[in-house]
């Protein structure tokens, strides 16, 4: 599950979403709808962007807003098991039980000693979503926060 990709935004920007009580109110409503608005270009932009073979992983893409005194975040996560895989890719491997359990394939009476997992290459989307709208993020909250 991928719960997170740093969003590498400046100092400045950080310190107006976690310090968000220093402000006044309509410079904290401000920033909370940027904050809003840009966590949904980012969804939709990943959403965009992510690999479809069983539309499984588009639909596990959700968006959330935390507002507190303390600060502002957007999240936009996924919890399809296998997002992390597609998004950093895997190398190739064998996987052997620990402990010599057999690894349960999910068919009846079927049981395997070992696992081969293929390598796949990356196919990220949370990244690329994040990368194109970080600095529209920069400039909106720093406009904000001058007017």
């Amino acid at each position: 599950m991928i719960r997170f990709v740093k969003a590498n935004i400046s100092d400045e920007v950080y310190k107006a979403m976690s310090q968000i009580g220093q402000y006044n109110q309509k410079t904290q409503e401000g920033i909370r709808q940027v904050v809003r608005d840009k966590t949904n270009e980012v969804y939709k932009i990943s959403v965009q962007l992510a690999p479809m073979k069983t539309g499984n992983l588009k639909a596990n893409i959700k968006e959330s807003i935390s507002n507190s005194a303390e600060g502002t975040q957007g999240i936009v996560e996924s919890n399809d098991p296998v997002a992390h895989l597609i998004e950093l890719g895997t190398k190739g491997s064998v996987e052997i039980p620990v402990k010599k359990k057999a690894l349960h394939p999910g068919a009846d009476g079927w049981f395997m000693a070992k696992a081969i997992i293929p390598y796949r290459a990356a196919k990220p989307f949370m990244k690329p979503a994040m990368d194109t709208v970080r600095p529209t993020i920069e400039s909106a909250i720093k406009d904000v926060i001058t007017k």
